[in-house]
């Protein structure tokens, strides 16, 4: 058969068959579309900001970043993007720590969660009482506005196992809430943790128990394990986690496979990211989705090796990362500048309108697929017996 032939017959085929050719075009393009996207391996380094262990979250199309610079530890420091290359500076996430918090002890990791109506900001800080660090949670409308703590003791404090840090809140594929953490362990227990626990709907309650999702067991991870962020997708757990200590140059992003969203979890064998292009000691890591539902990477690396002491070269890093089945993978070939601006000028940020009435709808759609989804979990959510948890019992320990 000719070209024109071929050609012909397949214009013929596509007239009397239309809705065969959308289909296959349709499926070619999503089948594209992934490729391209799992394809990537361009990272994006933007300069000037320095988060050990960044949180990230997308909403309405804009992505936030949070956490505390080493150079202002008081404070939690929100960015916003629309392309992860340019970033704007908000303002103070956090209106000001509750009583319970020691006044001189800084601020540590932070991560934003979105529930029905409002947003849940967790973030650890120290507990005069104990001199431990543990997290607290605050809550806000609205992401341009500072959040507000009216707590009387900490949300998460595990006294025996050395406090409890690195927040990191999820969702389920049935929209169940869950809250991930860490904590560093003591001399003579069971070392390094780390825990997920269910959350009651709007985020302000834990419910059910603490359950481990994974220790150290490998000789890479150098007997510390830390900031772990869940991945739930299609059925699969996947964890992202830090391995070996912070500041000795060696600290890795590593991976492991789940059973469920309270684990436990297998530890990939070899770490997923060791440095290179991203820096010097890559640690912090969380995952995040776009608007386009593509997995990303936030996380923090060194310009320089860190010799045991904090030194300002960090720097934040977006890495592409790959979800698939049989687990996670990252690979960075290349590295591009992204850039930081002031915040808007004129009164107005850039939500604070025509974003707001996304976001009022957006909320509104999540409550109705989160209904659809989960009407199990919220009947079991008012049945259960958990309570705002107190000190040193929150996550037992």
């Amino acid at each position: 058969m000719g070209e024109k032939g071929l050609t012909g017959g397949l214009v013929d085929f596509a007239r009397r068959q239309p809705a065969v050719v959308v289909i296959v075009i349709v499926i070619a393009g999503l089948y594209l579309s992934k490729a391209s996207s799992g394809a990537s391996t361009r990272a994006i380094l933007v300069p000037g900001v320095d988060f050990p262990a960044p949180s990230l979250l997308t909403r309405n199309r804009t992505t936030y970043a949070v956490g505390v610079d080493p150079r202002t530890p008081g404070t939690i420091s929100l960015l916003s993007s629309r392309d992860r290359r340019s970033w704007t500076t908000q303002p103070d996430a956090l209106k000001a720590p509750p009583d319970w918090a020691d006044p001189g002890g800084g601020l540590g990791p932070a991560a934003i969660g979105a529930f029905d109506g409002s947003y849940v900001l967790y973030y650890t800080t120290i507990w005069h009482e104990l001199g431990i660090r543990c997290i607290s949670a605050a809550t806000s409308e609205h992401l341009d506005e500072p959040f507000v703590d009216t707590s009387q003791a900490p949300f998460v404090c595990q006294t025996a196992d050395g406090g409890s840090t690195d927040p990191s809140p999820f969702v389920d594929d049935a929209g169940r809430a869950y809250l991930a953490w860490s904590s560093p362990g003591r001399p003579g227990g069971a070392g390094p943790t780390l825990w997920a626990q269910r959350l009651r709907s709007d985020g302000l309650v834990l419910t059910g128990e603490p359950a481990v999702l994974l220790r150290p067991s490998l000789p890479w991870q150098q007997k510390r394990v830390a900031s772990p962020s869940m991945i739930v997708e299609q059925g699969r757990d996947h964890l992202v986690y830090s391995a070996a200590p912070e500041l000795n140059g060696r600290q890795v992003v590593a991976s492991a496979s789940c059973t469920g969203p309270l684990g436990p979890c297998r530890p990939a064998p070899k770490p997923m990211l060791t440095g290179g292009k991203v820096g010097f000691g890559p640690g912090g890591a969380h995952a995040f989705t776009d608007s386009r539902h593509r997995w990303w990477l936030g996380l923090h690396g060194w310009d320089s090796p860190p010799a045991g002491a904090y030194l300002p070269t960090g720097r934040f890093v977006v890495v592409p990362l790959r979800v698939r089945d049989d687990g996670l993978s990252v690979q960075v070939k290349s590295l591009t500048q992204g850039r930081v601006r002031p915040p808007e000028q004129h009164g107005s940020h850039p939500r604070d309108h025509e974003t707001r009435r996304h976001e009022t709808r957006d909320h509104e759609t999540r409550r109705h697929e989160t209904r659809d989804r989960g009407d199990h979990a919220r009947e079991q959510d008012a049945a259960d017996s958990g309570a705002h948890a107190g000190p040193g019992t929150a996550a037992g320990g």
